[in-house]
């Protein structure tokens, strides 16, 4: 009798366990549907473009996955404010978060990471490094004939390393320079979108 007891008592915890689980998941579930919004699913859409900044050019591939959430990659050439020449590369990614939106304009907060190569056709004299950024922007739809939008992003970002120098010939360490990247961010873009289902 005893046993029988303890052994309902088990099955017992067992499935509140169980149902305790099954509630986190339907709550973290239903959490992540307000947070992306029912009417977001409407929002989704893939572009292909291309941005200019102050020191760069570069196309890229951004992707509104719901209306308040978008990813990008990009790759180009960029220069340096106290060396105009285009001989730098950059690759890297945006993560973005919209705040304002309506069915012709977009206001949105983002992060990017970008990793670039300094003089990185001059072997003797090139180096990589990391830059962070925080960016600001606004992009405003045009539907005429094809979905369109043009964007301007502000921001901050860091990057600074000093790194080795040698010898053209024989690659002989001659020396150390300096790298800093230009702390500020102004980007306009240009976008042809396409409605999409992922």
């Amino acid at each position: 009798m005893f046993s029988m007891i303890k052994g309902t008592e088990a099955q017992n915890i067992q499935h509140k366990t169980q149902n305790n689980t099954t509630m986190k998941r339907t709550s973290l579930l239903f959490i992540l549907l307000l947070f992306f919004g029912t009417s977001s699913f409407a929002q989704k859409m893939i572009g292909v473009g291309g941005e200019v900044s102050i020191l760069s050019l570069r196309p890229n591939v951004r992707m509104w996955i719901s209306r308040f959430t978008g990813f990008e990659v990009f790759g180009g050439i960029s220069t340096e404010i106290d060396d105009l020449k285009p001989n730098d590369l950059e690759a890297g990614f945006k993560i973005l978060h919209t705040f304002e939106y309506d069915q012709t304009e977009r206001l949105y907060i983002g992060f990017m990471g970008r990793w670039k190569w300094v003089n990185a056709f001059t072997s003797y004299k090139s180096t990589g490094l990391p830059i962070p950024a925080l960016i600001v922007g606004k992009e405003i739809y045009n539907r005429r004939i094809h979905l369109r939008g043009l964007a301007v992003e502000l921001g901050y970002q860091y990057g600074q390393k000093e790194y080795e120098i040698y010898t053209p010939a024989k690659h002989y360490p001659i020396g150390k320079e300096q790298f800093q990247e230009f702390p500020l961010i102004f980007n306009l873009r240009y976008t042809f979108y396409k409605k999409n289902k992922f």
